[in-house]
């Protein structure tokens, strides 16, 4: 097994845990109560994860890429652009 087959297999799962950690981060910006040490943590683990994403996804095989990965390269750029990956959000993740 290399590390583009472990990229290539994990990206989604590593990708919905940024998610769900920015979730909470955004509900926790919204309460009075939130901990300054907890919200430290988790923006930073946001602010380091997000690029790591883009790291691994750049150096995922094409295929997986591509929702139906049995379409050529041709095929998808005839086809208009469409959302098939998962998003990687971008915000402001110091508190301030």
């Amino acid at each position: 097994m290399t590390k583009t087959d472990v990229y290539n297999s994990d990206y989604t799962a590593l990708n919905h845990s940024y998610i769900q950690i920015y979730e909470t981060y955004e509900k926790l910006l919204e309460v009075d109560d939130a901990d300054p040490e907890i919200m430290d943590v988790l923006g930073r683990i946001l602010m380091v994860f997000n690029p790591t994403l883009d790291k691994i996804k750049s150096e995922m095989t094409v295929k997986t890429r591509f929702k139906d990965g049995s379409k050529s390269s041709d095929q998808q750029k005839d086809k208009p652009a469409e959302s098939s990956g998962p998003i990687i959000l971008h915000g402001n993740f110091t508190g301030e």
